[in-house]
């Protein structure tokens, strides 16, 4: 007879990016996250949020994952992050940081039809992220 395993967390959560140390430094800025010394490399930067590594890296990544490469014409966003405020008014404090630091205002904050106060984003490299507050994760 087996057993469950034991229940599963989020370690690390990567964005690959054209230039992954300009890319970490603007979320490091933005959200005053601390660098993950340790896994510094020439492939790989890493900051703390929480007890997961949101990681960026370099396109070399690719070729080290053997993952196929995306082509360059396609803009299509395929997946973005949503970064959870502790208070509602801190959601714009992290808009008017985000755009400060070369970020794109997509959404002005807004209530969502689920409840949550809102703003979406754009990176400097176009990779999309929220900034979100939902009381009922509370």
């Amino acid at each position: 007879m087996s057993t469950a395993p034991a229940p599963v967390s989020l370690s690390f959560t990567s964005i690959l990016a054209r230039d992954f140390t300009a890319l970490s430094a603007y979320y490091e800025r933005v959200f005053g996250l601390a660098e993950v010394v340790g896994l510094t490399s020439p492939h790989f930067r890493g900051l703390w949020i929480g007890e997961t590594v949101l990681g960026f890296s370099a396109p070399s990544a690719y070729q080290l994952l053997d993952l196929p490469v995306p082509s360059t014409d396609d803009e299509a966003v395929r997946t973005f992050l949503t970064f959870e405020a502790a208070e509602r008014d801190d959601v714009g404090s992290y808009v008017a940081a985000a755009v400060e630091a070369g970020g794109v205002l997509v959404q002005e904050p807004h209530e969502t039809y689920y409840g949550a106060w809102q703003a979406v984003l754009l990176d400097p490299e176009g990779n999309a992220f929220r900034v979100n507050h939902l009381p009922s994760l509370r």
